[in-house]
């Protein structure tokens, strides 16, 4: 009896050890976050940074997503990307990852990496918005036109008075010569903004 009393007790101090140390951690880690979000807010990201380097542990997701984009915030893209990279191998799954990836990725000019991160988030979420309007628009940006049409297609059902989709979609099919189609979208994005000036010249020149 005495020998699982023992036991029992050993675990119970294992136990407390650990969630202390646990709550522990976590608190300091709060501290850290808070710290680095009240210098983001003065634009100290030197500081910023510094305040998750001091508990900073490689393995945490939250950790490498937060410096990822005070790195991006201080215009250091390489960095960033490197962060972006470690939370990305944490969570291979994250969409948020990779849509913040991207950023510091245009500033550097990696279109081609760019597009192969939006054309793997489209395997799990084929119709997101962002993904599929941004493709577009690299696509129609290198005058690949036929194929930035089909990412409008996909999402143009689900949002059909969005004024941004229209007017992409009037200049690709402008580019593509359907006409009729490009009048249909440029008019909806001057119903749903009628004070904008760029629909109306381009059907003006229609």
């Amino acid at each position: 009896m005495n020998v699982l009393i023992k036991s029992i007790l050993s675990i119970l101090f294992v136990v407390t050890v650990s969630s202390s140390f646990s709550q522990r951690t976590f608190n300091e880690k709060l501290t850290a976050f808070s710290s680095s979000y009240e210098k983001e807010y003065t634009y100290d990201y030197d500081n910023a940074i510094l305040s998750l380097e001091k508990v900073y542990v490689e393995n945490s997701y939250e950790m490498n997503l937060r410096l990822g984009w005070l790195y991006y915030l201080k215009t250091d893209y390489t960095k960033s990307i490197s962060f972006y990279k470690k939370a990305l191998a944490q969570n291979p799954n994250s969409i948020e990852i990779k849509l913040m990836i991207v950023n510091p990725l245009s500033y550097l000019g990696n279109w081609d990496d760019i597009v192969a991160i939006y054309e793997s988030i489209l395997k799990s979420d084929d119709k997101n918005y962002t993904v599929n309007y941004r493709l577009a628009l690299i696509w129609y940006n290198r005058k690949k036109n036929s194929q930035a049409l089909t990412y409008i297609k996909k999402i143009q059902p689900l949002y059909p008075f969005d004024y941004e989709l229209n007017l992409l979609s009037g200049k690709i099919n402008i580019a593509l010569g359907n006409i009729t189609d490009a009048k249909i979208s440029l008019q909806q994005a001057i119903l749903y903004n009628p004070t904008a000036t760029e629909p109306v010249e381009l059907i003006k020149g229609l």
